[in-house]
């Protein structure tokens, strides 16, 4: 449910803040048309109660000082109005029996109290809906309120009255009135949100494009406090990632330097041994020690590099990359397309694909290498035959260091780091790798690229080396 209620919100600060913003005024806009309504029927009540008492009164001074008989009857009419019915009669319409009910004691206690003199007067208050007619002419005076006043000869003053407790016509002119502001608040509100929250959308702009290869260019510190301190945090965090990523680049240059100075003795040393069986076995080891310095030192470097971003054509470096395996005497094939154009660096993309065309060669002793186009996409899948990678370890593969042989022999060779750095150059160029097993054995390997033109560069997790969300996700998929 609230996963739920989370994706129908809007995302934006901006979005959220108007939706609370038009709840406020839609709540706000309701409680006030409600006060309004109910203020303006009280006093249209008041007014309509007031005037009906003025008149009853009024009326019944006049009838009561005409003749009795006929004047009386026609003085009635004559006073009679299109709201309020006035007969003069020798009875009261109002009968004695009328049974009492709640709105009949509150109207009476009304008229009393806006007319005192009625007080003195012997009056009658009922609706005829309430049994006030009894059975006689009930469907004459049907939704009416009936007041019969007694003169002082015994003979009653009738008034029937249909406009009391009418309704209250809607005033349309305020609703557009009141509709009208709110849009206009709205309106407001959205043009002061978006300038308050670009601060917020430069953080953002900027966090994504952050990438240790380019210049750094601080973070313009402006917008309310909290977004100041968001941008100063941000430009902190990423001097110190820079400084970091320096220092350890310095202090592995100067350690590979170190050992390479001794390896470079011992290569010299060897070659004087007699033994040419140990020679070689040195060899071999001052060779893989050399191979693990170069890979360390690759995948430290995270995609850091001077190299110009140029267009290139990516089907010849991988052609070079299969040559080069041929002629070791590897089985290592080569379809599909001959030139595939994209934006990138020569040497990064070169050990990017040296890297899983030679996992494939080491543990799958055979490599199928298939270049296609896809929309506007390049897409390389590299094929193998050997066991595959087991489900669950089809992404932590993707970890620096990982190994899922364990016994790291000479045989199986690698530091576990060779798809880690293929996965760092790929992300870099804003492409995606995934890997997958194959229904008739082996791994496949697929690697995607924008065309040159179609796509644009990204940087990297530099300070973590490990794939993104969306790396991550196309692994899942």
């Amino acid at each position: 449910m609230k996963k739920l209620v989370e994706r129908l919100l809007p995302d934006t600060v901006a979005s959220r803040a108007i939706m609370v913003l038009v709840a406020a005024l839609l709540a706000f806009h309701l409680l006030g048309f409600w006060a309004y309504r109910v203020g303006v029927e009280s006093l249209a009540t008041a007014g309509r109660d007031r005037g009906l008492a003025e008149h009853i009164v009024s009326i019944k001074r006049a009838i009561a000082s005409a003749p009795a008989g006929q004047e009386r009857d026609r003085a009635a009419h004559d006073l009679s109005s299109a709201s309020l019915e006035v007969h003069w009669s020798r009875v009261s319409l109002v009968l004695g029996t009328a049974p009492r009910t709640e709105r009949t004691t509150i109207m009476e206690a009304r008229l009393k109290e806006l007319a005192p003199e009625l007080a003195a007067e012997s009056f009658r208050v009922g609706f005829a809906d309430d049994g006030a007619l009894g059975s006689r002419d009930a469907d004459a005076y049907r939704h009416m309120m009936l007041v019969s006043v007694r003169l002082d000869d015994g003979s009653w003053v009738n008034f029937s009255s249909s406009a009391l407790g009418a309704n209250q016509n809607i005033d349309w002119s305020v609703i557009a009135v009141t509709i009208c502001f709110g849009v206009g608040i709205v309106v407001v509100a959205l043009l002061l949100l978006r300038w308050a929250t670009r601060p917020l959308r430069d953080l953002a702009i900027a966090a994504e494009r952050f990438s240790l290869d380019q210049v750094p260019q601080p973070l313009a510190e402006n917008g309310p406090i909290e977004v100041r301190r968001a941008a100063r945090a941000f430009n902190t965090m990423r001097e110190r990632i820079q400084r970091l990523v320096t220092e350890r680049m310095q202090a592995m240059a100067a350690v590979s330097h170190d050992l390479r100075t001794p390896i470079t003795r011992l290569r010299l040393r060897s070659e004087l041994l007699d033994d040419e069986a140990t020679r070689d076995l040195i060899d071999a080891d001052l060779g893989e020690m050399e191979a693990m310095i170069d890979s360390t030192l690759e995948y430290l470097r995270g995609g850091v590099s001077s190299e110009v971003i140029r267009p290139i054509d990516l089907a010849s470096v991988i052609e070079t990359i299969v040559d080069d395996h041929l002629d070791q005497g590897h089985q290592v094939s080569l379809t599909g397309l001959t030139s595939a154009p994209v934006l990138g660096r020569v040497l990064s993309l070169k050990r990017a694909f040296s890297n899983v065309i030679g996992n494939a060669v080491k543990y799958g002793h055979t490599a199928s290498v298939t270049i296609a186009e896809a929309g506007d996409q390049i897409v390389i899948t590299v094929d193998d035959k050997g066991p595959g990678i087991p489900q669950p370890d089809m992404e932590r593969v993707f970890h620096p260091f990982v190994r899922l042989e364990e016994s790291r022999g000479r045989e199986t060779g690698g530091t576990g780091l060779g798809l880690t750095i293929a996965a760092s150059v790929i992300q870099t160029h804003g492409g995606l790798i995934s890997l997958k097993n194959r229904a008739s054995g082996g791994l496949c390997v697929t690697l995607t690229l924008s065309k040159a033109g179609q796509g644009r560069v990204l940087s990297v997790d530099h300070a973590s080396q490990t794939p993104a969300p969306t790396f991550r996700r196309a692994l899942r998929g």
